[in-house]
């Protein structure tokens, strides 16, 4: 358990924990035909968008669908690294990590 009594993240390796925000690790898959959870490769979750990766339009894209999956504003959402590679590290600012841990690891589970 670390300090903010939050959940640890352990069984999923792409995420992680902290006091009032959740950091993800994302390869994004532009110009898939499914938007959406893939699945994980690795300490990846992989989220396929339909726009393609000129102007951002992908990056918006992939914020807009977690931001509605997680329930949480746009605003809360920040691609910390990797904006012009397809591997990303986003990080959400939330007062409810273990919502957000929860909701994460239902999106992300192999269907």
């Amino acid at each position: 358990m670390n300090p903010g009594g939050n959940p640890p993240a352990a069984d999923t390796p792409w995420m992680r924990v902290a006091d009032h925000e959740v950091t993800i690790e994302v390869t994004a898959r532009p110009g898939a035909s499914r938007r959406g959870v893939i699945g994980t490769t690795g300490e990846r979750l992989v989220v396929g968008v339909h726009s393609g990766p000129q102007k951002g339009k992908a990056n918006d894209e992939l914020i807009e669908y977690l931001a509605s999956e997680l329930r949480v504003p746009r605003s809360a959402l920040l691609i910390v690294r990797g904006a012009t590679s397809r591997r990303k590290t986003i990080r959400i600012v939330t007062h409810d990590p273990a919502k957000a841990v929860s909701r994460l690891r239902q999106i992300g589970r192999p269907k």
